[in-house]
Parts: C-alpha cells; structure tokens; sequence
C-alpha cells in the first residue's frame, strides 16, 4: 500500500522505479505501470467521494501541491508497482492497482471506478495480480481493508485470503478513520 507520508516526487529518473516487465491481461483487461499521463485520472477516481471513500487518499478538495507531486510520482516509485487497469477493447481506463513487494509479501491495494462496480473487474484484477506475484515468486499477499468496505472484503475472501491483525488507518487531509484488518493469503 502506498505510504502517503513517505511518498516524495522522483529522485533520480526512471531507471528506479518498478514497472511491469510486460502487462498483466485477462479475457477483458489489461493492467499496465502507471505513467504520469494518468494522473487527471488517478485524482478523478481517488479523489471522488463515493469511489474513494475507504481509500486513504486525499478527496479532491482536500488535494494540495504536496499530495498532487505524489500523484504525479507514482511512475516513478522505486519501492513499488503503481498500475493502471484498463478495458482492453477501448483502452479506457476503469481502476487502479499497486503491489509492494518486501521480504516476499506483495501488500497490494486497488480501486475499481464506480461506473464499473458490480462488473467482476476486481476479480479479474485481483485473479491477474495473484498470477503475477506467484510469477514474480512472491511468498504472500497482504491488503489493509477496511471493515465497513464489504465489497473489498468480500473480493479478497473469494480468493482465500484471511483476516489478520487489526490496524487503523485515517484519511490524508481530514479526521477521517478507519477500523480495518490486514487480509493475508499465503501463497505456498
């Protein structure tokens, strides 16, 4: 999961970041490393109320210079995979991922446009994404979701994932918190 407070516009160019070595596809989309062309719609999605409502990402009134040069520096993230997931017969983009490898876990997060709900693109996405971290010989998979996100929960127990330690977690730029568990699936 992105770590907000950490996260700084790039240092050194695009030589240290983490990008796919070729994109994830499945029968209807594909998942490709953020660029900063994506930014206007990474901001319109995280940003959004509703859709980003138990993201810890800023919604878009609360957005300052600070929080938009992290937005712009997701392709160039040395410490992890920022992705876009796109409906391969348009193009369009419908949903962000990302997946942060350490010690063999890949914690990941992910948000599916609100016009897309209800489509099983999470399904896919998260199928697609569980592939690749086995590829890439990733040992487990974690996630930070909050309790009241139902939908997000219920994804992530269709794949075997199970809830692990209770956290909490607030939203950037407001008083905003979340009662939440690390869901973990192991992968061996």
């Amino acid at each position: 999961m992105v770590k907000w407070e950490q996260l700084s516009a790039s240092e050194g160019g695009r030589d240290n970041n983490m990008e796919l070595a070729k994109n994830l596809e499945t029968p209807r989309l594909v998942i490709r490393s953020c660029r900063k062309t994506d930014t206007d719609f990474i901001l319109s999605i995280w940003g959004d109320r509703e859709n980003g409502k138990f993201m810890t990402t800023a919604a878009s009134e609360n957005v300052d210079e600070k929080y938009l040069e992290a937005i712009e520096g997701l392709s160039d993230d040395p410490d992890g995979y920022n992705m876009i997931i796109e409906l391969k017969e348009s193009g369009a983009p419908v949903g962000t991922c990302c997946a942060y490898p350490e010690n063999g876990n890949y914690d990941i997060g992910y948000s599916i446009a609100k016009e897309h709900w209800k489509e099983g693109l999470g399904t896919e996405m998260i199928g697609a994404l569980l592939q690749w971290i086995r590829a890439e010989g990733g040992k487990s998979v974690s996630g930070e979701v909050a309790d009241d996100n139902k939908a997000s929960v219920a994804l992530l127990h269709k794949f075997g994932f199970t809830e692990g330690r209770k956290t909490r977690y607030k939203k950037v730029g407001e008083e905003t918190w979340f009662d939440a568990h690390i869901l973990q699936l192991e992968l061996e």
